[in-house]
């Protein structure tokens, strides 16, 4: 059992975890990074990419502060594309496709190596506190550390719970220990916790796609850097591709529509706006005939591929029989099933505006 003292305890090594670790350190504190898993330290939990329409502004405002995570993907991008290149400049926004691998291994790399960070593997059951101030976190193999600041970046890990079909799991990612004690620990210090859902598609296996029928989907020819420091992007570019649904794929989802653990009332967290799983898609716009997929890699030395657009929690079996209802996945192959996975979080009218919580000094929530 340790009883050791820092300036600051990130609970969670995820990407805010990261990044909040370093910015801690590079100030001069004494920083302690707990993660459950060592090997899973800034793990893109769903797809392989950074950026997009709102994150691909927050990477660079990052950047702009001495962040890590635009160098990063710089390093380790495989497709540059600046999106929505039609419209006014106010709406284009930069996204990379990752090698997933060595994104995270330089991530988990930059954090052993930066001054003041200490990393540990243990998984916390209880922040501590005295009175109205925090005071550290106890670990489940009973270890304390002792702070004055606590950063929990928890992810989908709080009471995380996987939904394939009928099958359930606690977990925050497949095959990843969830957080059951530090959830509980929250609600007996008062705080208001709620419960989302969110959902990852299927990884298939690249050698069982027809890439002939599917639409081939390069990155920019002179592509745009996310960091500020980088003169010029030298990576290996990877193509993506582009699939549709059909009437077929739907009818499929439409029959089994009993099964999704959504519809059947096996999961009781609140789904994201403007990421709907292909049963919320095929149910909400019942009049669109398709629906599209981008296939995108999962890194350079995988076979994995990605399908964006396509999140289920159905069950293994009919995901896999109405993929290969698409063209060019008649042959398709499932490495890991789509979930959906339910976890809780601190609602966040309990937070200050420089995300401390309100009932405790020093307790802070991000990521």
């Amino acid at each position: 059992m340790s009883n050791e003292s820092y300036d600051v305890i990130v609970v969670g090594a995820g990407h805010a975890g990261c990044e909040a670790a370093q910015a801690c350190a590079r100030m001069g504190a004494h920083t302690l990074l707990i993660t459950i898993n060592m090997d899973t330290v800034a793990q893109m939990s769903c797809n392989p990419a950074i950026g997009g329409l709102a994150k691909g502004q927050l990477v660079r405002e990052i950047d702009a502060l001495g962040g890590q995570m635009a160098r990063v993907i710089d390093r380790h991008g495989i497709q540059f594309r600046m999106l929505n290149t039609n419209k006014g400049p106010a709406v284009q926004a930069l996204r990379a496709q990752a090698d997933k691998k060595g994104y995270q291994f330089e991530m988990k790399h930059n954090v052993e190596l930066q001054p003041g960070i200490a990393l540990k593997q243990d998984t916390v059951s209880d922040v501590l506190t005295d009175g109205k101030k925090v005071c550290g976190v106890k670990t489940r193999r009973n270890n304390i550390y002792n702070a004055k600041c606590v950063i929990l970046t928890t992810g989908t890990f709080l009471r995380g719970l996987i939904h394939i079909g009928r099958f359930t799991e606690h977990a925050g990612r497949i095959g990843e220990l969830s957080s059951e004690e530090l959830s509980l620990n929250l609600i007996r210090l008062g705080f208001g916790v709620g419960r989302f859902k969110t959902g990852t598609p299927a990884r298939v296996n690249r050698k069982r796609i027809d890439f002939e029928a599917l639409i081939k989907q390069e990155g920019d020819e002179n592509p745009v850097p996310f960091s500020f420091s980088t003169e010029r992007l030298e990576n290996r570019a990877v193509p993506c591709y582009i699939a549709y649904t059909n009437p077929a794929t739907h009818r499929i989802i439409r029959d089994n529509i009993h099964s999704a653990p959504l519809y059947s009332g096996q999961i009781k967290g609140v789904g994201p706006r403007y990421c709907p799983s292909i049963e919320d898609k095929v149910v909400r716009f019942s009049e669109k005939e398709k629906h599209q997929i981008f296939v995108e890699p999962e890194g350079l030395n995988t076979e994995e591929m990605y399908l964006n657009g396509v999140s289920s929690s159905l069950p293994e079996g009919i995901q896999r029989k109405f993929l290969r209802t698409i063209k060019g996945f008649e042959e398709i192959e499932i490495m890991i099933p789509g979930y959906a996975v339910e976890y809780d979080y601190v609602h966040p009218t309990q937070l200050k505006a420089t995300l401390e919580t309100k009932k405790i000094e020093g307790l802070y929530f991000a990521g």
